[in-house]
């Protein structure tokens, strides 16, 4: 489950890299949305790579992935951004950082009872 949740964040985090251009966003926008978009993209890409490992997974990296999320769902009203590209950055951040959320719960979980690790695999 690990692998496909943090897989999941890591293909949103491309998707924000590339949605700006698809959805003509204005510049702070899409920088917002390229910067957040490739931090996402690299850290849980991070806690992909160590899940097809099987090893723990980073609960401070995906803690990282959930504040970005939650950024990004308050990002556009900072920032002034209209539809489209405002609902593209509510709805990313929201399944973002409940993904996040739940990686960290997963994580944390595993390091406290390895009888665990077999359920979260």
């Amino acid at each position: 489950m690990m692998k496909l949740t943090a897989g999941g964040n890591s293909a949103l985090g491309c998707w924000l890299i590339v949605a700006p251009f698809v959805l003509d966003a204005p510049a702070a926008g899409r920088w917002n949305d390229v910067l957040v978009g490739a931090a996402i993209a690299l850290v849980a890409g991070y806690n992909y790579t160590k899940a097809l490992r099987r090893q723990s997974v980073s609960a401070r990296g995906a803690g990282f992935v959930t504040v970005l999320g939650c950024w990004l769902i308050v990002a556009p009203f900072a920032l002034g951004l209209e539809s489209p590209i405002l609902w593209n950055d509510v709805v990313s951040g929201t399944v973002v950082a409940g993904i996040g959320s739940y990686n960290i719960y997963i994580a944390t979980a595993v390091g406290r009872n390895e009888s665990f690790r077999m359920t979260a695999e």
